[in-house]
């Protein structure tokens, strides 16, 4: 479980870090507007934060209920990132499914890791 917290939080952080340096890079798109940029650069420090707080949490983890509800919020995090990206791909916003698979992949390869703990949860 605490390996679910490690991959997100590296994901994240570096996802975040690129963001804000290339935040065109987040639709793909070689000529975005200034309100794109301004609002990928946003999302960039969220998930930068996100990344970074679920480090300090992945160094601390115990199975407890607080945990097992981070971890869920996690996996649903990435499953509506991810379905979001497809809509996204879908109406022709961005030229690449690929943010899409990586978030509907991870959410699936994490809620696997998850169901296997269950039990070790209190």
């Amino acid at each position: 479980m605490k390996l679910i917290l490690y991959i997100h939080s590296v994901l994240e952080v570096v996802a975040g870090f690129i963001l804000l340096f290339n935040p065109e890079l987040l639709l793909s798109n070689n000529d975005p507007n200034i309100q794109g940029l301004a609002l990928a650069k946003l999302y960039g420090i969220a998930i930068f934060t996100f990344g970074i707080i679920t480090y300090i949490l992945s160094k601390h983890f115990v199975y407890s209920q607080m945990y097992k509800q981070i971890i869920l919020c996690i996996i649903a995090f990435h499953f509506v990132v991810g379905l979001h990206m497809y809509g996204v791909y879908h109406q022709q916003v961005t030229p690449h499914i690929g943010a899409s698979i990586l978030h509907l992949s991870l959410a699936i390869l994490f809620i696997l890791m998850y169901l296997r703990n269950l039990k070790l949860f209190l």
